[in-house]
């Protein structure tokens, strides 16, 4: 039982997250799973911390799921110095 409850550093995190993403409509994050597979939760919670970085309204209505999720990675190496360390795929 124990295991299929989030911890209460997860619950924190993914509290920041909504907050965070709060006025972007198209994003809803309820996990850490499904809620970031379309990319658009990677991207919003870079562009709520650094607009200037990218424009939103081009990365949600031009790019697939897998292009989204490249931008959000790409942009937070060569912008945050964060590395990638998931696959698109």
């Amino acid at each position: 039982m124990a295991g299929l409850q989030q911890t209460n550093s997860e619950m924190i995190l993914l509290s920041w997250v909504r907050q965070s993403t709060r006025n972007y409509p198209q994003v809803n994050v309820t996990n850490f799973t499904t809620s970031w597979s379309d990319g658009l939760a990677f991207n919003a919670l870079l562009h709520s911390h650094r607009p200037d970085l990218f424009d939103w309204n081009v990365v949600v209505s031009q790019q697939s799921p897998v292009q989204r999720l490249e931008h959000a990675f790409n942009t937070a190496r060569q912008h945050l110095g964060i590395e990638k360390l998931l696959d698109p795929e």
